[in-house]
Protein backbone atom coordinates (compact mmCIF):
# COMPACT_ATOMS: atom_id res chain seq x y z
CA UNK A 1 0.00 0.00 0.00
CA UNK A 2 1.28 3.23 -0.89
CA UNK A 3 0.58 6.24 1.43
CA UNK A 4 0.65 10.01 0.10
CA UNK A 5 0.27 11.59 3.47
CA UNK A 6 1.68 10.18 6.82
CA UNK A 7 1.31 11.88 10.23
CA UNK A 8 3.60 10.33 12.98
CA UNK A 9 3.44 11.48 16.75
CA UNK A 10 1.79 14.25 16.08
CA UNK A 11 1.60 16.77 19.49
CA UNK A 12 0.26 20.32 19.68
CA UNK A 13 -0.86 22.31 22.82
CA UNK A 14 -2.51 26.26 22.03
CA UNK A 15 -0.28 27.19 24.20
CA UNK A 16 2.51 26.29 26.81
CA UNK A 17 0.17 26.07 29.39
CA UNK A 18 -2.61 24.26 27.82
CA UNK A 19 -3.77 20.78 27.83
CA UNK A 20 -2.25 18.56 25.10
CA UNK A 21 -4.83 18.85 21.91
CA UNK A 22 -3.29 16.07 20.00
CA UNK A 23 -0.96 13.65 21.66
CA UNK A 24 1.11 10.86 19.64
CA UNK A 25 -1.75 11.50 16.84
CA UNK A 26 -0.80 8.78 13.90
CA UNK A 27 -2.36 8.58 10.64
CA UNK A 28 -1.78 7.95 7.05
CA UNK A 29 -3.97 8.44 4.02
CA UNK A 30 -3.59 5.94 1.06
CA UNK A 31 -2.50 7.98 -2.16
CA UNK A 32 -4.83 8.22 -4.81
CA UNK A 33 -8.44 8.49 -2.95
CA UNK A 34 -11.27 10.09 -1.29
CA UNK A 35 -10.80 10.27 2.18
CA UNK A 36 -13.61 11.67 4.36
CA UNK A 37 -12.90 13.11 7.79
CA UNK A 38 -15.67 13.28 10.41
CA UNK A 39 -16.32 14.71 14.07
CA UNK A 40 -18.73 16.87 15.76
CA UNK A 41 -17.88 20.49 16.09
CA UNK A 42 -14.84 21.11 18.08
CA UNK A 43 -13.16 17.91 17.26
CA UNK A 44 -9.88 19.36 15.51
CA UNK A 45 -10.84 18.74 12.20
CA UNK A 46 -9.79 22.17 11.20
CA UNK A 47 -7.41 22.30 13.39
CA UNK A 48 -5.31 19.07 11.80
CA UNK A 49 -5.86 20.70 8.76
CA UNK A 50 -4.01 24.17 9.51
CA UNK A 51 -1.43 22.33 10.74
CA UNK A 52 -0.91 20.08 7.73
CA UNK A 53 -0.33 23.46 6.19
CA UNK A 54 2.23 24.55 8.34
CA UNK A 55 -0.10 27.47 9.71
CA UNK A 56 0.53 28.14 13.56
CA UNK A 57 -0.26 31.02 15.82
CA UNK A 58 3.20 32.35 17.78
CA UNK A 59 1.94 30.78 20.90
CA UNK A 60 0.83 27.34 19.69
CA UNK A 61 3.42 24.03 20.57
CA UNK A 62 4.07 21.37 17.61
CA UNK A 63 6.40 18.64 17.10
CA UNK A 64 6.02 15.54 15.41
CA UNK A 65 6.45 14.09 11.52
CA UNK A 66 4.37 14.57 8.29
CA UNK A 67 5.56 12.78 5.27
CA UNK A 68 4.01 13.54 2.09
CA UNK A 69 4.93 11.68 -0.93
CA UNK A 70 7.67 9.96 0.89
CA UNK A 71 8.74 13.93 1.36
CA UNK A 72 9.90 13.72 5.08
CA UNK A 73 9.12 17.22 7.64
CA UNK A 74 9.92 17.19 11.39
CA UNK A 75 7.36 19.95 12.67
CA UNK A 76 8.60 22.07 15.21
CA UNK A 77 7.67 25.66 17.00
CA UNK A 78 8.73 28.84 15.34
CA UNK A 79 9.84 27.30 12.03
CA UNK A 80 8.24 29.37 9.25
CA UNK A 81 8.39 27.08 6.81
CA UNK A 82 7.50 23.66 6.25
CA UNK A 83 9.06 22.58 2.85
CA UNK A 84 7.42 19.14 2.50
CA UNK A 85 3.87 20.97 3.57
CA UNK A 86 4.08 23.14 0.37
CA UNK A 87 1.92 20.37 -2.07
CA UNK A 88 -0.24 20.46 0.15
CA UNK A 89 -3.54 22.85 -0.47
CA UNK A 90 -6.60 23.76 0.39
CA UNK A 91 -10.24 25.18 -0.67
CA UNK A 92 -11.91 26.66 2.06
CA UNK A 93 -15.73 26.24 3.35
CA UNK A 94 -16.59 29.71 2.03
CA UNK A 95 -14.82 29.09 -1.28
CA UNK A 96 -16.80 32.13 -3.01
CA UNK A 97 -14.25 34.60 -2.09
CA UNK A 98 -11.68 32.74 -4.08
CA UNK A 99 -13.54 33.48 -6.94
CA UNK A 100 -13.82 37.27 -9.26
CA UNK A 101 -17.54 37.05 -9.90
CA UNK A 102 -17.34 39.52 -12.96
CA UNK A 103 -14.60 37.12 -14.70
CA UNK A 104 -15.04 34.19 -16.79
CA UNK A 105 -14.28 30.53 -15.26
CA UNK A 106 -11.08 30.92 -17.89
CA UNK A 107 -10.17 34.10 -16.57
CA UNK A 108 -10.65 32.95 -12.50
CA UNK A 109 -7.59 30.19 -13.34
CA UNK A 110 -5.40 32.37 -15.19
CA UNK A 111 -5.75 34.56 -11.84
CA UNK A 112 -5.06 31.88 -9.56
CA UNK A 113 -1.68 31.55 -11.56
CA UNK A 114 -0.86 35.83 -10.46
CA UNK A 115 2.02 36.02 -8.49
CA UNK A 116 1.58 36.71 -5.05
CA UNK A 117 2.91 40.52 -6.13
CA UNK A 118 1.95 41.14 -9.65
CA UNK A 119 3.01 43.60 -12.16
CA UNK A 120 0.99 44.93 -14.82
CA UNK A 121 1.65 42.07 -17.41
CA UNK A 122 -1.32 40.55 -18.93
CA UNK A 123 -2.87 37.28 -16.92
CA UNK A 124 -0.57 34.53 -17.12
CA UNK A 125 -1.47 30.82 -18.90
CA UNK A 126 -3.95 28.18 -16.74
CA UNK A 127 -3.09 24.77 -16.54
CA UNK A 128 -4.84 22.62 -18.81
CA UNK A 129 -8.79 21.93 -17.86
CA UNK A 130 -9.57 18.31 -17.68
CA UNK A 131 -11.71 16.90 -20.65
CA UNK A 132 -14.31 15.27 -17.85
CA UNK A 133 -15.41 19.06 -16.95
CA UNK A 134 -17.50 19.25 -19.90
CA UNK A 135 -19.44 16.23 -18.85
CA UNK A 136 -20.75 18.76 -15.85
CA UNK A 137 -22.17 21.43 -18.57
CA UNK A 138 -19.77 24.35 -17.54
CA UNK A 139 -18.73 26.73 -20.52
CA UNK A 140 -15.54 28.32 -19.52
CA UNK A 141 -15.89 31.82 -20.99
CA UNK A 142 -19.29 32.59 -18.84
CA UNK A 143 -19.05 34.76 -16.22
CA UNK A 144 -18.67 33.22 -12.80
CA UNK A 145 -21.72 34.61 -11.37
CA UNK A 146 -24.19 32.74 -14.19
CA UNK A 147 -22.42 29.37 -12.91
CA UNK A 148 -24.66 27.33 -10.19
CA UNK A 149 -22.86 26.40 -7.02
CA UNK A 150 -21.87 23.06 -8.01
CA UNK A 151 -20.05 24.91 -11.19
CA UNK A 152 -18.27 27.38 -8.95
CA UNK A 153 -17.02 24.88 -6.36
CA UNK A 154 -15.52 22.69 -9.17
CA UNK A 155 -13.66 25.71 -10.39
CA UNK A 156 -12.54 26.83 -6.93
CA UNK A 157 -11.27 23.71 -6.69
CA UNK A 158 -9.03 23.95 -10.34
CA UNK A 159 -8.01 26.79 -9.03
CA UNK A 160 -6.19 25.73 -5.53
CA UNK A 161 -4.42 22.70 -8.16
CA UNK A 162 -3.27 25.89 -10.42
CA UNK A 163 -0.23 25.27 -7.41
CA UNK A 164 1.68 22.17 -7.62
CA UNK A 165 0.04 19.70 -5.64
CA UNK A 166 0.15 16.60 -4.15
CA UNK A 167 -2.67 16.61 -0.95
CA UNK A 168 -5.84 18.64 -1.45
CA UNK A 169 -7.94 19.36 1.52
CA UNK A 170 -11.83 20.56 1.77
CA UNK A 171 -13.60 21.64 4.10
CA UNK A 172 -17.16 20.94 3.64
CA UNK A 173 -17.12 21.35 -0.10
CA UNK A 174 -21.07 20.39 -0.04
CA UNK A 175 -21.96 22.25 2.84
CA UNK A 176 -23.43 25.15 1.08
CA UNK A 177 -24.86 23.15 -1.83
CA UNK A 178 -28.08 21.22 -2.97
CA UNK A 179 -28.40 17.76 -3.37
CA UNK A 180 -27.99 18.13 -7.42
CA UNK A 181 -25.40 20.23 -6.99
CA UNK A 182 -23.84 18.40 -3.87
CA UNK A 183 -23.35 15.08 -6.57
CA UNK A 184 -21.86 17.55 -9.15
CA UNK A 185 -19.43 18.50 -6.84
CA UNK A 186 -18.39 14.71 -5.31
CA UNK A 187 -19.09 13.09 -9.24
CA UNK A 188 -16.29 15.91 -10.09
CA UNK A 189 -13.59 14.75 -7.49
CA UNK A 190 -14.03 11.08 -8.21
CA UNK A 191 -13.25 11.13 -11.77
CA UNK A 192 -10.62 14.24 -11.19
CA UNK A 193 -8.66 11.06 -8.24
CA UNK A 194 -9.04 8.48 -11.07
CA UNK A 195 -7.69 10.76 -13.88
CA UNK A 196 -4.77 12.36 -11.71
CA UNK A 197 -4.12 10.33 -8.92
CA UNK A 198 -4.73 12.66 -6.32
CA UNK A 199 -5.31 12.31 -3.16
CA UNK A 200 -7.95 14.19 -1.09
CA UNK A 201 -9.21 15.05 2.33
CA UNK A 202 -12.55 15.97 2.79
CA UNK A 203 -14.17 17.25 6.18
CA UNK A 204 -17.92 16.15 5.84
CA UNK A 205 -20.54 16.13 8.24
CA UNK A 206 -22.96 14.37 5.59
CA UNK A 207 -22.74 10.97 6.49
CA UNK A 208 -24.92 9.71 3.44
CA UNK A 209 -22.40 11.61 1.20
CA UNK A 210 -19.54 9.62 2.94
CA UNK A 211 -21.93 6.24 2.74
CA UNK A 212 -22.08 7.06 -1.17
CA UNK A 213 -18.62 8.20 -2.48
CA UNK A 214 -15.88 6.60 0.68
CA UNK A 215 -13.88 3.49 0.10
CA UNK A 216 -14.88 1.41 2.83
CA UNK A 217 -14.08 3.25 5.18
CA UNK A 218 -13.61 6.94 6.50
CA UNK A 219 -12.08 8.89 9.45
CA UNK A 220 -13.24 10.13 12.64
CA UNK A 221 -11.51 12.38 15.25
CA UNK A 222 -12.46 11.45 18.53
CA UNK A 223 -12.06 13.19 22.06
CA UNK A 224 -11.36 11.13 25.15
CA UNK A 225 -11.56 12.05 29.16
CA UNK A 226 -8.88 14.47 29.22
CA UNK A 227 -9.92 16.27 25.79
CA UNK A 228 -6.96 14.70 23.33
CA UNK A 229 -7.90 14.65 19.95
CA UNK A 230 -7.40 11.05 18.22
CA UNK A 231 -8.27 9.76 14.53
CA UNK A 232 -10.21 6.82 14.35
CA UNK A 233 -10.76 4.44 11.06
CA UNK A 234 -14.59 3.69 10.95
CA UNK A 235 -14.83 0.78 8.45
CA UNK A 236 -18.22 0.28 6.98
CA UNK A 237 -19.77 -3.24 7.54
CA UNK A 238 -19.93 -5.92 4.38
Amino acid sequence: MTYALEIKNLNFKFAPQAPDFFKDLTVSFEKGRIHFIRGFNGAGKSTLFRLLRGKLEKQELVEGTVVVESSVQMLATGKEQYDALNTINMVQQKFDVMLADQLSFEQNLRLANLPSQPGLAALPAHKPVPAFVERFGIDIKKPVHLLSGGQRQILAILMALQKSTNILLLDEPTAALDEQNAEMVMSFLHDLVQTTGLTVLIICHDRELVMRYAQQSYFELVVDAQGVRSVVVQRFQE
